[in-house]
């Protein structure tokens, strides 16, 4: 009994701290979707992806998910849609093919959605990871025209 005195003395008079943290995971998914349709008419799909990038610092280069990259030809015409498979080449042939549909003028349409967290971040259009082929096709003589087209934007499913 005395021991037991003593320990609850001891107890009250030093100081305890303890923290605590909660994560609620009642929501069943905290994302959105980005809905996207943009038209590049003079950029071929090969050197241009969508990256996202938020504040919980998760970065992903070139998206797919749900987003489809629409190859155009110099009509505008679709002439097929860009696999993820594609992109996973050796570089000389991601070169090659780039050289081909820049000079057949090929363009590109980002028709879809992206999945996004309700989180601070951003998304954007470009093709930073390309520079070095883009680099060579400008030596070459060719034009690099970033023009778009914004079709549509919206958030929310449609």
């Amino acid at each position: 009994m005395v021991g037991l005195g003593f320990s609850e003395i001891k107890s009250y008079l030093e100081p305890s701290t303890s923290s605590n943290i909660f994560i609620g995971t009642s929501h069943r998914a905290d994302v959105f979707h980005a809905n996207i349709d943009i038209t590049f008419p003079y950029i071929p799909c090969d050197v241009i992806g969508l990256d996202i990038v938020d504040s919980l610092e998760n970065y992903q280069s070139d998206y797919y998910g749900e987003l489809h990259k629409h190859r155009l030809d110099a009509d505008g015409n679709d002439v097929g849609i860009e696999s993820w498979y594609e992109k996973n080449v050796v570089w000389t042939e991601l070169r090659d093919r780039a050289r081909k549909e820049f000079e057949a003028k090929q363009g590109c349409r980002f028709e879809g959605y992206v999945e996004l967290n309700r989180v601070p971040g951003n998304f954007y259009i470009w093709s930073s990871n390309w520079q070095d082929i883009l680099y060579q096709m400008e030596a070459e003589g060719h034009h690099l025209d970033y023009s778009y087209k914004i079709n549509h934007v919206s958030f929310g499913k449609k």
